[in-house]
């Protein structure tokens, strides 16, 4: 049997930014602590280092493309000469939908 969304009681409710604070804990100063503790927590920073920021060498020169051979294939394409493979292309979409059942 299938319930409606709508007549079920258990749903999870949305809360708007700032409802899931919480009620205030005993011996606290209220909600303004816990929204204070909101706004410091938005002021973290993030410091990269230097090793992490450096590209690798083989990335300097730019992309690792062969802009030749994109160039002959965009040509083919404009031609309509790009060889296009149908059986190829459908077996590897079969063999990705077995996969992605199994």
């Amino acid at each position: 049997m299938v319930d409606l969304i709508s007549s079920s009681s258990n749903r999870p409710r949305i809360m708007r930014p700032g409802e899931d604070l919480g009620a205030p804990v005993q011996g606290s100063a209220g909600g303004a602590a816990a929204a204070g503790a909101v706004a410091q927590a938005a002021g973290d920073t993030l410091a990269l280092s230097a090793t992490a920021t450096a590209l690798p060498e083989e990335l300097k020169g730019g992309p690792p493309i062969d802009l030749e051979i994109v160039a002959k294939i965009k040509e083919a394409i404009s031609e309509g000469k790009y060889p296009i493979d149908l059986e190829k292309i459908t077996e590897s979409l079969f063999q990705d939908f077995i996969d992605l059942v199994a």
